[in-house]
């Protein structure tokens, strides 16, 4: 029968208690067979030491973490196609998406992914604009309606072509409602011009992705 042994410290000039808890149910501690000390909550561990499966980490319960994080992330696919005639006027292309934050002082950074087609104009322009709870939109990118000052242009003269725009916007709406967002198309003055958004002979898939990031 191996045997348990406490030996005193000839250096030391302390009293070591071990106390039992308040239990009324019976158990068995087993000493590991290898040298070692006992771990305590003021230990210190090398990583050298760690072995095995570590649990996942799941990010949103992570704290004391400063800016940068990643809240949640948000996606609206558009796969339709709209069209607009009306020269310098933005109009409405129904894509939109929304994402609520969860902290007031959150960021929401938007990517942009759409593409399209414009058949005749001077030139077109894709507009975002931001609506909080039930309020009005207002206008974040292409606030100007002139082709050239806008913050995507295409096309040229009576010439047909084919659009991307690529896009990232961080926006701060500093309250916790319901954001939401939409693209608007816009095309320049030119006889029979037609601007589309997503236009169906190109399978379109137009994409808005939304991140809250704490800050």
């Amino acid at each position: 029968m191996s045997k348990v042994k406490i030996e005193g410290n000839a250096s030391g000039t302390g009293t070591l208690t071990i106390s039992a808890p308040n239990t009324d149910t019976d158990r068995t501690l087993t000493l590991p067979d290898g040298a070692g000390e006992i771990l305590t909550d003021a230990s210190t561990l090398s990583s050298s030491n760690l072995s095995g499966a570590l649990p996942a980490i799941d990010g949103s319960a992570l704290t004391g973490i400063g800016g940068g994080k990643i809240l949640q992330i948000t996606e609206s696919l558009f796969t339709g196609n709209t069209s607009t005639t009306t020269p310098y006027t933005y109009n409405a292309t129904g894509h939109t998406g929304t994402i609520t934050t969860t902290e007031d002082n959150s960021k929401i950074l938007v990517f942009i992914d759409a593409n399209g087609y414009q058949n005749g104009g001077s030139g077109g322009n894709l507009g975002l604009q931001r609506k909080i709870g039930t309020g009005s939109y207002t206008r974040l990118l292409g606030v100007d309606t002139n082709a050239g000052n806008a913050w995507m242009g295409w096309g040229n003269g009576s010439s047909s072509i084919s659009w991307q725009a690529n896009k990232m916007y961080l926006d701060d709406p500093q309250q916790t409602s319901g954001t939401t967002y939409t693209y608007e198309s816009l095309i320049g003055n030119w006889s029979n011009g037609t601007q589309y958004y997503g236009y169906s002979g190109f399978s379109p898939r137009n994409y808005m992705i939304m991140i809250e990031v704490a800050v």
